[in-house]
């Protein structure tokens, strides 16, 4: 297990994470620490737990945009794909 230091709303952390992980983990915090950011200008010093819960949200949203446009294409693709085998049958 490896140890690092990220840094979320000015705080510093200590994390663990499998070897190999760190810049992983540190690309992920920084991700999570603008979105943090982000919200807190748009939406004021709303309280740190709101604001988590929040930028979670909205990330988990954007998750789920993300796995139903890809659900979507994978599907169009498996319809051409039933088409075009269709087509060679004639």
């Amino acid at each position: 297990m490896a140890n690092i230091n990220i840094k979320f709303n000015n705080k510093d952390y200590l994390l663990s994470c499998d070897d190999g992980q760190e810049d992983n983990l540190k690309e992920l915090a920084i991700y999570l620490d603008k979105k943090y950011g982000e919200l807190k200008k748009d939406l004021g010093n709303i309280g740190e737990s709101k604001l988590l819960l929040i930028t979670a949200i909205q990330m988990v949203d954007d998750y789920f945009d993300l796995k139903k446009k890809k659900n979507t294409k994978k599907n169009n693709f498996k319809k051409i794909k039933i088409k075009k085998k269709k087509k060679k049958r004639i």
